[in-house]
């Protein structure tokens, strides 16, 4: 009968009429990544021809394609020596330039490889929206080569202007080659597009908020298998944030320990800042989503358990079903919100606060 406590959610969860090929185009979709998405591309262009792909290959691939900046090197080296790195100090910087741009690739191929676990559950979860289709039109539009570019050119740009303005500087050290511009453009290329990436990563909870009809698991909401494989590739999301900035912040301290002056200062105050809050967008706003999508479904499921009534309903107490009714909504409203603990996304809010608060107070005293 319509008022059982147990109906409702079963209801809810086959409400509709599933798209069966659904999960298909969504898998068309990021298999067509490999090909349209730069750094994934980039990672696996020199391996993209073996049908399986091992590990060695890929190590090779992501190796070459993170150092070939070096080959221009040697060639200028031969060509024109004086716009060839010189000693140590450019060597370094060089060095930890690279080690960023291979952790980027990898973590990219990575990442990637697990995007497409994701298709099966979010196939399950999306399949009966209305809104559907339009996710993978989103997804389409992200993948166009104009909107790449411009987000990597924007960190050529960035890049090239952090070297020449640290040429610059009157106690610099570092004389602006073809091969520092080389290295620097390369590196900011490819952090241009996956900031572009990881940012795209971030917004789907936000897309599919408002996507009505999904499909969860009627006894556990949090632990539809979309929403356990989201959190887990969000927990590599947030790692590949939290590296990229570390690395990035590693390398202007290197530059500016070199060359000091107040264009790499004014780098090395503000850049924390600013990846705080990219860090804090890309690894915390994605599960506070989530946590609010799955709210929603579990208001809805005791929505009508809650109606403004003064005395149970008369099928209620007809049916000698009210004692159920107030063990489902018990049940039901302490169901957790995420499959993972609230304590894991505190920790990691509290590491890049504090990490942002201590060094603004070094700098202060400095």
């Amino acid at each position: 009968m319509s008022s059982e406590p147990l109906e409702r959610p079963i209801i809810a969860d086959r409400a509709g009429r599933h798209d069966s090929s659904y999960t298909g185009r969504l898998f068309d979709v990021l298999e067509s990544g490999y090909r349209k998405v730069f750094i994934v591309w980039l990672s696996r262009c020199l391996a993209a021809r073996a049908a399986k792909t091992n590990r060695l290959a890929a190590g090779i691939s992501v190796l070459l394609v993170a150092t070939w900046p070096y080959v221009v090197d040697l060639l200028l080296l031969v060509v024109a020596p004086s716009q060839a790195l010189r000693g140590g100090q450019e060597l370094l910087w060089t060095g930890s330039v690279t080690f960023t741009a291979l952790l980027m690739l990898a973590f990219a191929w990575s990442s990637w490889s697990y995007a497409k676990r994701l298709v099966i559950p979010l196939g399950q979860l999306l399949g009966d929206s209305p809104q559907r289709g339009e996710l993978i039109g989103w997804l389409r539009r992200r993948m166009r080569f104009g909107w790449q570019l411009l987000s990597s050119l924007g960190g050529v740009v960035i890049a090239c202007a952090l070297v020449l303005f640290t040429s610059l500087q009157p106690a610099s050290s570092m004389d602006s080659t073809v091969a520092l511009y080389v290295h620097a453009g390369w590196s900011g290329f490819l952090g241009g597009n996956a900031l572009y990436w990881l940012i795209t990563f971030a917004d789907l909870p936000l897309r599919i908020r408002y996507f009505s009809g999904l499909r969860f698991s009627w006894i556990d909401p949090a632990r539809t298998p979309a929403m356990v494989h989201l959190c887990r590739c969000y927990a590599l999301v947030a790692a590949a944030m939290g590296v990229g900035l570390i690395g990035t912040e590693l390398t202007g301290i290197i530059l500016a320990r070199q060359n000091p002056g107040m264009a790499l200062s004014l780098f090395i105050i503000s850049f924390p800042v600013v990846g705080a809050g990219i860090a804090l967008y890309v690894g915390v706003q994605p599960y506070v989503t989530l946590a609010r999508i799955v709210r929603r479904h579990l208001d809805d499921v005791l929505l009508p358990l809650l109606e403004s009534d003064t005395q149970p309903r008369d099928s209620w107490v007809r049916f000698n079903n009210s004692e159920e009714q107030l063990k489902a909504y018990s049940y039901y409203s302490t169901l957790r919100a995420l499959p993972i603990k609230t304590a894991s996304i505190l920790q990691y809010v509290a590491g890049i606060l504090a990490s942002l608060i201590v060094f603004l107070f070094q700098q202060s005293l400095s």
